[in-house]
C-alpha cells in the first residue's frame, strides 16, 4: 500500500486536470500573513508612509515530502529513483510606497508591485501583478479607508513533469511542459484606524476579492502515450477578509500582536496569529491553521526599518510521518522617502496691507 496518499491525490487531481475542466485551484497559504498583506490585497499597498517598503517571503511547506511510488507501491515501475521535494512552495516578493498629490500632499494613493511563484509538484504558478489604491481620510486623519485594485497576468502550467505512474501508457498524464498566461484581476478595501475600543492601538481590517475574472486556462501538453490532450483549469475567485491590531500591556516593554485571517473559495479556512514584541525588538508567538491542520512556532527580530521573520508549521494531520515539517522566512525593509511639497503662498505685502494706505 502506498503511504504517501498526498502524492497519490497529486496525481489524481492532475488527471482530472488533464481529462477536464477542474477548479480546484488554490492561493498559496502565508504563516506570516499579518506582514504580507498586500499579496492578497491591494489596498494594503503603501500603508507605511513616506517609506518605499520591500518584502520578501519564502514558505517551504512539507519538507522532504517525496513520491516514494517506486519503493513504498506494488509492481511500479521497479528500479525508477524517487520524486524529490514534490510539496508546495511559494515565493514572494513585495514592493510598495505612497505617493502623495495636491496641496501639502492631501491626496494619497498607495502603489505597489507583487510578483508570486508557487508550486506544487509539477503544477507551477507565476504571478506579476501591479496595486494601486486610493486613501480617504476619515475622522480628521484619525483613520482612513483605502479602496484599491489589482491587474496583472497569471501563468498556470506544468514546468517538465516527472511523474511515475502505474500504467506509463496513460493518456491522461503529462509527460511535456506547457502552460498559458491570463489576465488576472482583484479588488479590495482597507480601513486603518489609531486608536480602537481605547485599547488597541493602528487597528485594521481589509477586504479583498482576488482573481475577478476568473480566468480559464486552455492549453495542449504531450501525454504519456505520446499523443497531446487538452488541458483546461478555471481559477476560483477568493475572498480574504483579515484584522489585527497592537495591544500595548501596562508594561511598556511589551507588546501583543493579534491578528485573524479568514479565506473563502468557498471552502473556508481561518488563521489565527498571535505574537508578542518584546522592546520594540523582538517577536514570538503562536498561529493555527484550519484546513491544513497546522501549529506553528513564529519568531522575529526587527530594529529601526529592518525586520526578518521565521515560523515553523508543526503538522498536526498524518502527513506529519512523512514530511520535516514547514518553514517559512521572511525580510522586510523600508527605505525612508521624503516628497517635496510645494511651500504655502504668501500675498505679497502693500503699503494698504502695512498700514500706510490712504483710507
Amino acid at each position: 500500500m502506498v503511504k504517501n496518499y498526498f502524492y497519490r491525490s497529486l496525481i489524481v487531481g492532475g488527471i482530472l486536470v488533464a481529462a477536464n475542466v477542474s477548479k480546484a485551484q488554490h492561493d498559496p497559504y502565508f504563516t506570516h500573513f499579518r506582514f504580507n498583506q498586500q499579496a492578497y490585497n491591494p489596498a494594503a499597498a503603501g500603508v507605511k508612509e513616506n517609506y518605499i517598503c520591500i518584502t520578501g517571503l519564502s514558505h517551504l511547506q512539507w519538507r522532504q515530502y517525496t513520491d516514494e511510488t517506486p519503493t513504498t507501491g506494488t509492481e511500479i515501475l521497479p528500479g525508477a529513483t524517487n520524486n524529490k521535494q514534490v510539496a508546495p512552495e511559494t515565493h514572494n516578493l513585495n514592493v510598495n510606497t505612497l505617493l502623495k498629490f495636491g496641496s501639502g500632499g492631501r491626496n494619497k494613493v498607495g502603489v505597489g508591485l507583487t510578483v508570486l511563484a508557487d508550486k506544487i509538484g509539477f503544477m507551477k504558478t507565476t504571478t506579476f501583478k501591479g496595486a494601486v489604491n486610493y486613501r480617504i481620510p476619515i475622522q480628521g486623519n484619525f483613520g482612513y479607508l483605502a479602496v484599491g485594485l489589482e491587474f496583472g497576468s497569471t501563468n498556470f502550467g506544468y514546468d517538465k513533469p516527472n511523474y511515475v505512474a502505474i500504467d506509463p501508457k496513460d493518456p491522461h498524464i503529462p509527460s511535456a511542459a506547457g502552460s498559458e498566461t491570463n489576465l488576472d484581476l482583484g479588488a479590495g478595501l482597507y480601513y486603518s484606524q489609531k486608536k480602537f475600543l481605547g485599547i488597541f492601538q493602528d487597528f485594521y481590517i481589509g477586504v479583498s476579492y482576488n482573481h475577478l475574472n476568473a480566468a480559464n486556462y486552455s492549453f495542449t501538453v504531450l501525454m504519456m502515450d505520446g499523443n497531446t490532450r487538452a488541458v483546461d483549469m478555471n481559477f476560483v475567485r477568493y475572498l480574504h477578509i483579515n484584522t489585527g491590531a497592537d495591544w500595548q500591556l501596562a508594561n511598556q516593554n511589551w507588546k501583543l500582536e493579534p491578528a485573524i485571517l479568514l479565506k473563502y473559495n468557498p471552502t473556508i479556512q481561518l488563521d489565527l496569529s498571535m505574537t508578542a514584541l518584546f522592546s520594540n525588538t523582538f517577536r514570538a508567538g503562536l498561529a493555527w491553521r484550519s484546513t491544513s491542520d497546522a501549529i506553528s512556532l513564529l519568531i522575529g527580530y526587527q530594529k529601526n526599518e529592518f525586520q526578518v521573520g521565521y515560523s515553523y508549521d508543526i503538522t498536526m494531520s498524518q502527513i506529519r510521518k512523512v514530511s520535516d515539517g514547514t518553514h517559512e522566512l521572511y525580510v522586510r525593509y523600508c527605505i525612508p522617502m521624503k516628497f517635496a511639497t510645494k511651500p504655502p503662498t504668501i500675498p505679497p505685502l502693500t503699503p494698504r496691507f502695512m498700514g500706510h494706505g490712504a483710507y
